[in-house]
């Protein structure tokens, strides 16, 4: 999962600089930071395991996180210390993916959207066409990115793959003080929400909820995600008026993603990233468009 992140780093990357694609983004880095010395305990194991995969972290103490992370200095909240990576980036993946297909709108691409697609059509060892709501779409070849979906479209072919849908909330704010409002990103290990600037907004993340396709929002999760971000980052943003979301992440029991051919000679499938969609999805992409091509791909899959 770490090689096929840092490959796909590098493909955003390249893509960012050969389009010019705008999406909110900021090199400055990610801050782990740690509430307890448990915590920072746990935080020591992962800079080993940082360290064999020669990945840039750095483990700071509590007076250096608001160097890092001025912001911090009005923070209620216990400190114990906090795990750094330099390298990591931050951005808006909803920006990014509606930027993206304006782009490849220019190029050619065709898009359905608010389009069903209710099943795929097999004859012997290949897929003829999609049914949808559009009617019968017929290609060269069907790929599914379908998230936790998936299942749904492949299983009638005898496709099974183990994805749940891990469910997840975020709240998204305008920002009201700069001084008090994150530079770049804070993942707060204590409640497992990442907190990331965007612009002009704030938006935090997190929850690993197992609620199957529930679509709700209750309350709880919403007053859960405002109060620490608050407490993180107190007058940071217009918490009161801010937007809440929803949604599913496509789990696999072992961690990555399943790529590739999928039992029928025009069939394949990129899905199961679980929370690190937007992470892997350039290099896994990439990868599979070179499978598709024919091409051997940079990495093995």
């Amino acid at each position: 999962m770490q090689r096929m992140a840092h490959y796909s780093k590098a493909c955003l990357v390249a893509l960012r600089e050969q389009t010019g694609i705008a999406y909110d983004h900021a090199s400055r880095g990610v801050l782990q930071i740690f509430a307890t010395e448990e915590q920072l305990t746990l935080g020591k194991r992962a800079a080993r395991v940082l360290a064999e995969m020669d990945i840039p972290h750095r483990l700071v103490l509590p007076e250096e996180l608001i160097a890092i992370e001025p912001a911090l200095a009005h923070t209620t909240q216990n400190l114990a210390g906090g795990l750094h990576l330099p390298g990591d980036e931050t951005g808006d993946c909803r920006l990014f993916c509606e930027q993206l297909a304006v782009l490849l709108r220019n190029l050619g691409c065709h898009f359905l959207f608010g389009t069903e697609v209710m099943c795929l059509e097999r004859s012997g060892d290949h897929i003829v066409s999609a049914l949808s709501s559009a009617g019968p779409i017929e290609a060269d070849a069907f790929i599914v990115a379908a998230g936790p979906y998936a299942p749904r479209l492949l299983s009638p072919l005898g496709i099974h793959l183990p994805i749940y849908p891990v469910k997840g909330y975020s709240l998204t704010c305008e920002i009201k003080e700069e001084a008090s409002a994150p530079r770049s990103s804070v993942m707060d290990e204590h409640s497992k929400v990442m907190i990331t600037r965007l612009g002009s907004r704030i938006r935090a993340a997190g929850v690993a909820e197992l609620a199957g396709f529930d679509p709700t929002i209750p309350n709880p999760a919403k007053v859960s995600l405002r109060n620490r971000v608050e407490a993180l980052f107190p007058g940071g943003g217009h918490y009161g008026q801010a937007s809440y979301w929803c949604g599913f992440r496509p789990m696999t029991p072992d961690g990555p993603a399943r790529i590739g051919p999928a039992a029928c000679k025009n069939l394949y499938i990129n899905v199961g990233h679980g929370s690190n969609g937007w992470t892997q999805a350039c290099g896994t992409s990439r990868v599979l468009a070179d499978i598709v091509a024919g091409r051997r791909p940079e990495i093995e899959p």
